[in-house]
């Protein structure tokens, strides 16, 4: 099902670039334990467990994003050396080793101080590992996966992923709950880079097709500054960033609430977070990949964003004593939309990225993405949590308005990327979201005739 097309018609595909597919697609299995314990609440904890507030939790998860800016360097070494699969095997392993030591660390080191530092120096050397992960993997895969099938590969990928975060969620919480103080996270630390590695695995045996490149002149900057006028691109990438601000700017301390004022144990938070969305996504990814391989990219990202919006207030809404009933809802709107949202930016960066010198585009998107979208989030969101935000407390005596605060900001943020910088993206072929809804309305043989169903990306072919 994966390589076929809607009308009906097969894809012929070389068994070479089908095994590829296929690997390509099963690797995220382990990738995404690697990347659930690494960003998720087993980190949190973590920094609960050695007792860092907000603020130095916010730092230890910037500082290592701020490696991203290493990626227009990794992109350019990319597009004169054109050696992608080797600087993703190896760039990997420097992207995964460093959490066995992180793993144990703690035993090693007494000093909060010195612990602090290295953990961060660890981190950051993952993240350059990571900025030339991400360069190689997303030119690699733009040339692999064929425009026709995009949407459906990235659905049936993220399906995979969905049931590996359930599984994995469920057994690094439990050990989490069995495994009291530092030597807990020392084991799902470990478990992470091993997982990491051998994701690596299945890449070693992708093919790798010949980069497209139109050659490489000029500084990083010069470089940087002709990526920066393609509009298509520029529109994009202006709403992306302000999107993942505003999701970020509250997105890491959803855990450090959860754990510290709804008094929830790692299992509850796999179980009710992870595992309730995971459900859900694995019922609607497929039905986003098919979703936009017919009707385009914009329309779903815009019902997604917009019912992402209002998931922060419900956020307020938990208490100690009802967050058993108020999050299945939060998660299963999230497990719904938030693959929409992945799985359409991600189309949209290559859809908007030519396909000379794309991994420029990625390197630029990576790199805004990291240091204003995320980084600059996380210390905000920190900053205000211990250093402004607490005088409320003062006034009004409630301990989570420090948490409900940075959860509305978000909220308010989003509203203002979904009204203003989103309708400015451009994407070819698209349909509107109420075309969109005047299609699936109608019953299949009264549709008329001026509405037009053809397949997403046809156009481009024909091009």
């Amino acid at each position: 099902m994966l390589f076929t097309l809607e009308m009906g018609e097969e894809v012929v595909f070389g068994a070479t670039l089908k095994r590829s597919l296929e690997l390509v697609a099963w690797a995220v299995a382990f990738g995404i334990i690697f990347f659930n314990i690494t960003t998720g609440f087993p980190l949190a904890g973590l920094a609960r467990e050695l007792g860092f507030g907000e603020l130095l939790y916010a730092v230890m998860l910037a500082m290592p994003v701020l490696g991203g800016t290493a990626q227009i360097v990794a992109s350019l070494v990319l597009e004169k050396t054109r050696h992608r699969k080797a600087m993703f095997l190896w760039s990997g392993l420097l992207n995964r080793l460093p959490w066995l030591f992180i793993a144990f660390l703690p035993f090693l080191i007494p000093s909060r101080s010195l612990l602090f530092v290295l953990l961060v120096s660890l981190l950051t050397l993952g993240s350059l590992g990571g900025a030339f992960l991400n360069v190689s993997f997303m030119s690699w895969v733009g040339d692999l996966v064929p425009l026709e099938i995009r949407g459906r590969f990235f659905g049936h990928r993220t399906m995979i992923a969905t049931a590996s975060s359930l599984i994995s969620g469920l057994i690094v919480g439990k050990l989490l709950d069995a495994i009291p103080g530092v030597s807990g996270f020392g084991w799902v630390f470990a478990l992470a880079s091993g997982a990491g590695i051998f994701e690596l695995w299945f890449f070693w045996h992708t093919y790798d097709p010949p980069m497209t490149t139109g050659g490489i002149n000029g500084s990083p900057l010069f470089m940087l500054k002709q990526v920066l006028c393609c509009r298509p691109f520029v529109k994009f990438l202006f709403f992306i960033v302000f999107w993942n601000f505003s999701v970020n700017v509250a997105s890491p301390f959803f855990n450090l609430y959860m754990l510290k004022h709804l008094h929830m144990d790692f299992f509850d938070i796999a179980l009710y977070v992870q595992v309730i969305s995971n459900i859900a996504t694995v019922f609607f990814v497929r039905v986003w990949g098919k979703m936009t391989d017919r009707f385009g990219n914009k329309p779903i990202t815009t019902l997604s964003t917009f019912v992402a919006v209002f998931l922060p207030v419900i956020w307020c809404l938990t208490t100690p004593r009802n967050w058993i009933m108020v999050i299945p809802v939060i998660q299963t709107l999230a497990g719904i939309f938030w693959p929409g949202i992945d799985l359409t930016t991600n189309n949209l960066l290559l859809k908007l990225s030519p396909v000379e010198n794309r991994s420029l585009y990625v390197a630029t998107f990576n790199l805004f993405l990291g240091v204003f979208g995320t980084a600059l989030a996380y210390l905000t969101g920190g900053y205000l949590l211990e250093k402004v935000v607490p005088v409320l407390y003062t006034f009004c005596g409630w301990p989570e308005i420090n948490y409900f605060f940075v959860f509305l900001l978000s909220s308010v943020l989003r509203l203002v990327a979904c009204l203003f910088l989103l309708p400015r993206i451009e994407e070819r072929g698209a349909q509107s979201l109420r075309e969109v809804q005047k299609i699936m309305l109608q019953k299949k043989g009264d549709r008329p005739a001026n509405v037009e169903t053809r397949q997403f990306g046809q156009t481009d072919r024909e091009e």
